[in-house]
């Protein structure tokens, strides 16, 4: 009896060993599944997120300047969240960073991003009101919380509107202009003035400028008289940091190319021809003009003259007689669509452009100081043209730095890398 007891007793004791381990493992199989669905949901949300919106954060990229500090040397700093061209790209100096703004990718594009200098991060900014390419953007002293983005043409057809545009907090006032506009030229005259000039409409090039005047935020007023020509892909640049004059260079109207150049008076808000003696040496289109202020003279470099021939030529504007004069010294390659950058030191900085062939990954240092020698300095990382350019400044200047973003490699290959160059 006693050994039936036991026997009883020893199959009870392993009968209850095995329904826990059958619960135990039944719960561990519940667990694994759940687990399982919530990584595949997560996954399936992720992906449907970033293929139906263009506002999905970006990935948390930074850049660290090497330590010791390196000079004349350019970086990969990280991606933009989508590929731009015909966007651009501002200074904000309340918190030291770049915003990038707008463009074209497919599609016309209303999202911005931030580049911050002091992190080296990349962050997706706010929206704006409305999608737009190929407009222009500029920050006046006397609204400095605002960008005023004008013209452009959006998913909707061409803009006749300027919106400012708060970064912090999204806040908008939009203005409007005379006539609808883009790829125009732009310039600010003075803490309240901000001048549009030339571009295109529905129709073909234009020959008038916008302008707010006197600190009007009501409305923009159109130019008094117009240009001689219609000119778009030209150059505006405003002859000296206290001047009301701008200079106005090249551009095309259609297939035909110009060498002419014009002035406008802020002061008056009327063009002036320049007549046979403001005449370019060689017609060209999407070149570059910058002031130099310790020389007192506006360095005009490359661009095209018939639609594909690019130039490796550089002109020299001398604002105490308005005349040009082609410099002996060229770029190191030919180039349109490049940029060109004023750097604290006095010298030019142009970055790529393309050269005739493909996207170059050249870049030239200009030393106006030195009979405007060519330099030729290190490379790009990714041949591009049709980028934007942005200095950003450093209480000591040899540790400014400039930014470059987006633009194309090749035709309808749009980038959305950016890189970063330390002077």
């Amino acid at each position: 009896m006693t050994n039936i007891v036991c026997d009883f007793l020893k199959r009870q004791y392993w009968l209850t060993i095995t329904i826990v381990l059958f619960i135990i493992a039944s719960i561990l199989i519940i667990i694994s599944s759940t687990i399982v669905s919530i990584v595949i949901l997560r996954t399936k949300t992720t992906t449907s997120t970033s293929v139906t919106t263009t506002t999905t954060t970006a990935p948390f990229v930074c850049f660290t300047i090497p330590s010791p500090r390196p000079s004349n040397q350019w970086f990969i700093v990280g991606n933009m969240s989508i590929p731009r061209q015909y966007h651009t790209s501002t200074y904000l100096s309340q918190d030291n960073s770049v915003l990038i703004a707008s463009g074209y990718y497919g599609i016309e594009l209303k999202t911005t991003e931030k580049y911050n200098q002091s992190t080296g991060c990349f962050q997706n900014g706010l929206d704006m009101p409305r999608t737009r390419r190929s407009h222009t953007a500029d920050i006046l002293p006397a609204f400095p919380d605002y960008i005023f983005f004008s013209g452009g043409v959006s998913s909707s057809g061409i803009l006749n509107v300027t919106d400012l545009f708060n970064p912090i907090t999204g806040s908008t006032i939009t203005l409007p202009l005379t006539t609808i506009r883009y790829a125009h030229g732009s310039t600010v005259l003075s803490s309240s003035q901000l001048v549009l000039i030339g571009g295109m409409d529905s129709i073909g090039h234009i020959k008038t400028g916008d302008a707010i005047i006197s600190g009007s935020t009501t409305t923009f007023i159109a130019s008094r008289n117009t240009m001689n020509v219609s000119r778009s892909d030209h150059t505006v640049t405003r002859l000296g940091n206290n001047s009301g004059i701008i200079l106005i260079t090249g551009g095309r109207d259609g297939s035909a190319y110009y060498s002419s150049s014009e002035l406008y008076y802020g002061a008056s808000n009327i063009f002036i021809s320049l007549g046979s003696g403001g005449m370019m040496t060689t017609a060209r289109a999407y070149h570059t003009a910058t002031y130099l202020p310790n020389f007192n003279k506006v360095l005009i470099t490359g661009g095209h003259y018939d639609g594909w021939t690019n130039l490796n030529t550089m002109i020299l504007f001398d604002i105490a007689t308005y005349s040009f004069t082609t410099l002996t010294s060229t770029m190191s390659t030919y180039r349109s669509w490049h940029t060109a950058t004023l750097l604290p030191n006095g010298k030019v900085l142009i970055v790529g452009g393309h050269n005739n062939t493909i996207a170059t990954t050249s870049c030239d240092l200009i030393d106006p100081s030195n009979n405007y020698l060519t330099i030729l300095i290190a490379k790009l990382s990714i041949g591009r043209y049709q980028h934007t350019t942005t200095l950003i400044p450093n209480n000591e200047n040899e540790n400014s730095t400039v930014l470059i973003c987006g633009g194309l490699s090749a035709p309808s290959v749009v980038l959305n890398s950016c890189e970063i160059y330390l002077i």
